[in-house]
């Protein structure tokens, strides 16, 4: 019983690294999600007159300073991505340089955030989720 023992708490050793690789994962994406949602969601603002690449014109409704922004042409939904970096290291964001325009604002225009209060709503979940992948190894320890 005892070697058993032994062989599977060195087991669930070498698995722990990877259970909280997974559960970081898992925390990643829903920030992500939370990100794209809260950029889908139409929140007030004013109305303002876009252009279109092949000529016209077409309204969009700009969020306020502090809402998350709306999304106009879907580039920057699409743009998000939750990207493994390293063991139990993502990183979160957008490559389009507009997304940090938005995020921080710019002289002209106020910041519009949607990744940190995706983060600051989501980052709590990293314990339970890394809990509930280390509890999914233990439970499938030989018994």
């Amino acid at each position: 019983g005892q070697r058993d023992f032994r062989s599977q708490m060195k087991s669930l050793g070498a698995a722990f690294d990877d259970a909280v690789d997974q559960g970081v994962f898992v925390t990643a994406n829903e920030i992500r999600t939370y990100a794209i949602k809260s950029i889908q969601e139409t929140s007030s603002g004013n109305q303002v007159q876009r252009s279109r690449q092949g000529g016209g014109t077409y309204t969009h409704t700009a969020a306020a300073t502090g809402q998350a922004p709306n999304t106009d042409t879907g580039k920057l939904v699409a743009s998000i991505a939750a990207e493994r970096v390293g063991k139990a290291r993502y990183h979160i964001g957008s490559g389009l340089d507009y997304a940090n325009w938005l995020e921080f604002g710019t002289k002209k225009m106020g910041a519009r955030p949607w990744l940190q209060p995706a983060f600051r709503a989501r980052q709590n979940n990293l314990i339970s989720n890394i809990s509930e992948v280390v509890e999914d190894y233990i439970d499938r320890l030989p018994k």
